[in-house]
């Protein structure tokens, strides 16, 4: 009887024994998928940091494919649209490519500060006026690759081709063709902080820029300044 009481109590602790490696592995799997570093990730983000921060869009230029382009993201009259350019081309009047003043005011106003460290997690939640977040910092996702703030751009384009009935424009064909072989490559960076001399529950101060890896280097490939934008 002593022998049959043992036995089932050598089965019963191996069976938790077997639930506990199989919990445990799970929560290093699902960790490891979101916390991971990729390689060369984290120093061509530290470095365009780095560039906004110097206005050195000469710099930034090393960072841009010449068939992928920069695309950037941003509102007209409230609706979402997007500007493709090859290179950044300053003049002493300013940008020479065809960008609204407020978005290249943007650029000029970009500031990265205090060094912050990549978190490789969720992206923190927030609302179009940016106003409601519950955590500050730079955080990337390798987990949840997307081109999410270009795909915008693109849906409403092809919403008002069947709603309005436009004539179809080659380039935005073009520019489809490229979204559809970066997505799958491409994350997100996202940084949050209070501006200066505000509360904290007044409108943060967000950066958005996406990275795109070809042929094993990190380019830039979409800024984005309609997520974060009031008037969305």
């Amino acid at each position: 009887m002593m022998e049959r009481k043992n036995f089932i109590m050598r089965i019963l602790l191996l069976i938790l024994l077997s639930l506990a490696n199989i919990a445990c592995s799970q929560k290093i799997e699902n960790q490891s998928a979101v916390t991971q570093t990729i390689p060369h990730f984290d120093a061509t983000v530290y470095q365009l940091i780095d560039l906004f921060n110097k206005k050195n869009f000469k710099g930034i230029n090393q960072y841009i494919n010449k068939d992928i382009g920069l695309f950037i993201v941003y509102n007209a009259s409230t609706s979402p649209t997007m500007r493709r350019i090859e290179q950044f081309k300053f003049n002493d009047k300013g940008v020479e490519n065809k960008i609204p003043s407020w978005v290249e005011d943007e650029l000029l106003g970009v500031t990265i500060s205090g060094n912050p460290k990549i978190q490789y997690e969720q992206y923190p939640p927030f609302d179009p006026c940016s106003e409601k977040v519950n955590k500050l910092g730079l955080y990337a996702n390798p987990k949840e690759k997307n081109i999410e703030a270009l795909k915008i751009a693109l849906d409403y384009y092809h919403w008002e081709l069947k709603h309005y009935q436009f004539e179809k424009r080659p380039i935005w064909e073009k520019y489809q063709s490229i979204a559809d072989k970066i997505a799958s490559k491409t994350v997100k960076v996202v940084y949050i902080e209070n501006f200066p001399d505000t509360l904290p529950d007044d409108e943060k101060n967000i950066f958005i820029f996406y990275l795109t890896q070809l042929d094993n280097k990190w380019y830039l490939t979409i800024l984005d300044f309609y997520t974060m934008d009031c008037s969305a």
